[in-house]
């Protein structure tokens, strides 16, 4: 039987499925439940649900709503950012060491093989229309408020080096924060601009 691009899109999420729980499961076993107050497990349980949700209307052949394809493109746009902000972040601001960053345990399903798979099936699988690039600022909007407000009650500490308010002047957290929204929307504003532009 020929393979068409809605079974590819059926394997590819089914994919990112099994991968975001094996991550999961790793982080939780290392971490436990404060493994949420990393921006890349929560990005990637938006990307899980958003995979099953998926699914769901595939099988179906059910129209996607609006409201699940905004939630989509907000998933992909998140996981995008992790993968981005470990390359040219993290990578040296922190003493992991890329090759960890994007290979050790959870990082590889999190940092690495849920968010590449992600951005191909939007690429070359997806198609919605009615997108704006600045809905994918909304999840890391929300959690910089929250994680930022943490970090200023000193309730939590981090857990990235951009967040610790209290160990630098205000002026690199104005910058980080400015950054990380400008490469945000950039993300969205590419992925907005390909999605469905090469359907395989």
């Amino acid at each position: 039987m020929k393979l068409t691009p809605k079974h590819i899109n059926i394997i590819i999420n089914l994919l990112i499925i099994i991968l975001e729980i094996i991550g999961f499961v790793l982080i939780f076993k290392e971490l436990g439940i404060t493994s949420l107050e990393y921006y890349t497990e929560d990005s990637n349980l938006l990307l899980l649900i958003s995979s099953i949700i998926l699914l769901t209307y595939i099988s179906k052949n059910n129209e996607m709503p609006s409201w699940f394809k905004s939630f989509r493109y907000i998933a992909i746009v998140s996981t995008t950012l992790t993968l981005i902000i470990v390359l040219t972040v993290l990578s040296w601001t922190t003493d992991l060491g890329l090759y960890h960053l994007l290979f050790h345990e959870s990082m590889l399903y999190h940092h690495t093989l849920c968010p590449v798979l992600a951005i191909l099936s939007f690429v070359f699988l997806e198609r919605y229309d009615n997108l704006h690039a600045i809905q994918g600022l909304y999840f890391t909007a929300i959690y910089g408020i929250i994680m930022i407000s943490l970090n200023a009650l000193k309730i939590v500490e981090g857990p990235y080096p951009f967040l610790l308010v209290h160990n630098q002047p205000i002026i690199h957290s104005i910058i980080w924060t400015a950054l990380i929204f400008a490469i945000t929307y950039a993300i969205a504003s590419i992925l907005k601009k390909v999605n469905g532009k090469v359907i395989i």
